[in-house]
C-alpha cells in the first residue's frame, strides 16, 4: 500500500513540475516584446513613431532609432494593425531656430527635438503608413520576445508626403 502512495507522490509531483515549466516557457500567457527595424525602399527610416493597434487592446507606439531599431514592450499577444509616423518631424523641421531649442538634458518627459535634429532624421514616406486603418501593415504579437522588420514600398504622392516644408 505505501508503495502505491509513493507512486502517486512521484506522479503528482511530476505533473506540477511540468505544469510550473510550461508556464516559465511561456505557455501561459503574456505580452510580447518585439523588437526589429523600420525601413523604406530597404533604407533604415532615421527617426519618427512606430505604432501598434491590438484588435480589441491597447495602442503601443515607441520610437524609431536612427539606425530604423525599435523595441515595444509589454504589447499583448493578437492581430496588430501598425502604422509608421514621421510628418511630425517635417513640423519640427519647419520650426524657427530661435523658437527655444531643445530643453536641457536633464528636463523630465520625453526629448524635445530641435529644428536641426528634426531636420537630419526626416524621411518623407507615403502618407498611408501614418494612418493604422490605412497602412496595410499588420503583425500577430506573441507571448514573449521576438522579432518584425516593417518595410515600407511605394512612391511619394498626396498632399503632406512630398518632404519637409519649404523655408
Amino acid at each position: 500500500m505505501s508503495s502505491i502512495l509513493s507512486s502517486a507522490r512521484r506522479t503528482g509531483a511530476c505533473q506540477l513540475a511540468l505544469a510550473l515549466l510550461a508556464t516559465l516557457a511561456g505557455c501561459g500567457g503574456g505580452n510580447g516584446t518585439v523588437t526589429g527595424k523600420v525601413t523604406y525602399k530597404g533604407e533604415p527610416l532615421k527617426g519618427g513613431d512606430l505604432l501598434f493597434s491590438i484588435a480589441n487592446g491597447p495602442t503601443r507606439m515607441t520610437g524609431i532609432g536612427e539606425d530604423g531599431s525599435y523595441t515595444l514592450t509589454d504589447v499583448p499577444p493578437g492581430e496588430a494593425r501598425i502604422a509608421v509616423r514621421t510628418k511630425h518631424l517635417a513640423a519640427v523641421a519647419a520650426m524657427p531656430k530661435h523658437m527655444g531649442g531643445a530643453p536641457p538634458k536633464d528636463s523630465p518627459g520625453p526629448k524635445k527635438l530641435t529644428p536641426e535634429e528634426a531636420a537630419r532624421m526626416y524621411v518623407p514616406i507615403p502618407e498611408h503608413y501614418e494612418d493604422v486603418e490605412k497602412s496595410g501593415l499588420t503583425y500577430t504579437v506573441r507571448s514573449g520576445n521576438q522579432q518584425h522588420n516593417v518595410e515600407l514600398v511605394g512612391e511619394l504622392g498626396g498632399k503632406g508626403s512630398g518632404g519637409p516644408p519649404k523655408k
